[in-house]
């Protein structure tokens, strides 16, 4: 099961079963971590416009309940399948630092490092 979360993350798709097998757990663990934190940001990003949908219809559907009382506006993050977190940026940060180290380490497949190029360097 390790290996199938493995294989879904970015990092996963471009690394053998020889090299998965010498990598350490915990880099194993972590890259399985990252990649479904990745996840849930991707599938937010693909829900906005849902969201945004959604909004308008129930502010649509108060508008013609015919009640006196203006409609509170609901947020479009609880319209979201997860929850926006406010450390995403910090989050960011920490996985560069991580990738840094795990590249410092050799722990890495060169072809991997080389595909992160763009994500640390920026």
């Amino acid at each position: 099961m390790v290996y199938t979360e493995f294989k879904a993350t970015p990092i996963g798709q471009s690394v053998s079963k020889d090299e998965f097998l010498l990598m350490p757990l915990q880099c194993i663990f972590e890259i399985i971590r990252v990649g479904g934190e990745r996840d849930k940001r991707v599938a937010n990003t693909y829900s906005l416009t849902t969201a945004r949908l959604t909004s308008i219809v129930v502010a649509i559907a108060h508008s013609f309940g015919g009640g006196k009382n203006k409609a509170k506006e609901i947020p479009l993050s609880d319209y979201l399948p997860f929850d926006l977190s406010p450390g995403d940026s910090a989050f960011r940060m920490e996985t560069r630092e991580l990738l840094k180290k795990l590249i410092e380490r050799k722990k890495l497949p060169v072809h991997v490092i080389a595909a992160l190029n763009k994500v640390i360097s920026t």
